[in-house]
């Protein structure tokens, strides 16, 4: 079955670069993608919850988001329908270096992993992602993930063929940690993120004004969004959308592309409704369920 088609071109669009299709009649829970979020810590566990959400407003079947135990009961208060599983943590509230071996078990059957906000970079956090990046899941690598890769001195301590299906999406200063290259220097960050995509087979979504999106042989630019967006947890929110697409069997160029472009629809749709000054990432959230309504295939 045909889950997705391209539309348009790889150029500028204002329109979808992706359309989703209608769900089947018969569709239940365990068709639309079971997807985990990983990440949080004491005083950062809403990071990881607006990724949770996000990837439920997508569409995704099941979410569960693992965190630190002690962070649990705040995430889980935040939205009825979400799962949660405790991981250990250290007496900040971090995860500990346990936390690795209380999570394998969740890792089964899963359609996709987004991983990082909120996790901080701690031992704990390293030993995560270092199991991680050997995963066959398809997964998204986010914020605190991606300072752990560097910290790993990733790619060259794990080669190409060690890890499956993958999206990075930095914002200019993370990417800036990863690759060397001066956030202030946007056209030598996107060469320098079309060749790290090419030399790992991994899909970067460069962030900013506007996002762009390479995977070493193509790039994309989006159309969507606005200034409102640049504000906190924002970023936590197309961790979400773009690891519930993931999960719902995109490809990780499509997944990334779609999910960018949703993603700035709905900021543009809050913007809209509270100003740009006025509008939080909670509100982008909002919006993300009329967004998809305007990629959903006929």
């Amino acid at each position: 079955m045909t889950l997705v088609r391209s539309v348009g071109s790889m150029n500028e669009s204002k329109s979808s670069p992706v359309h989703l299709p209608v769900r089947k009649v018969d569709a239940h829970k365990g068709m639309l993608g079971r997807v985990l979020l990983i990440g949080g810590s004491r005083g950062m566990a809403g990071s990881i919850t607006l990724s949770s959400i996000a990837a439920m407003k997508t569409g995704s079947g099941l979410v569960s988001a693992a965190v630190p135990d002690r962070c649990l009961e705040t995430v889980a208060s935040f939205h009825p329908c979400l799962m949660t599983i405790p991981l250990s943590n250290d007496c900040d509230g971090r995860f500990s270096l346990g936390a690795t071996a209380d999570l394998l078990p969740h890792l089964k059957l899963l359609d996709a992993i987004g991983c990082g906000p909120g996790m901080t970079s701690q031992p704990g956090s390293m030993r995560i992602i270092e199991y991680l990046l050997q995963a066959t899941s398809p997964r998204v690598f986010d914020a605190d993930a991606i300072s752990v890769l560097k910290l790993l001195n990733w790619p060259d301590s794990i080669g190409r063929s060690d890890f499956g299906p993958l999206i990075l999406t930095p914002h200019p200063g993370e990417l800036q940690r990863l690759v060397g290259v001066s956030s202030k220097d946007r056209p030598a960050q996107l060469d320098a993120a079309s060749q790290l995509a090419r030399s790992t087979g991994c899909v970067i979504v460069v962030k900013g004004g506007p996002t762009v999106v390479v995977d070493g042989n193509q790039t994309w630019t989006n159309s969507t969004g606005n200034p409102g967006m640049a504000t906190g947890g924002s970023g936590d929110i197309l961790t979400g959308v773009v690891t519930s697409l993931l999960g719902q069997a995109l490809s990780p160029w499509d997944a990334a592309r779609l999910g960018v472009w949703i993603h700035g629809r709905a900021g543009d749709m809050a913007a809209a409704k509270y100003g740009q000054s006025g509008m939080t990432a909670w509100e982008i959230v909002e919006f993300l369920a009329p967004a998809i309504g305007e990629v959903q295939a006929t």
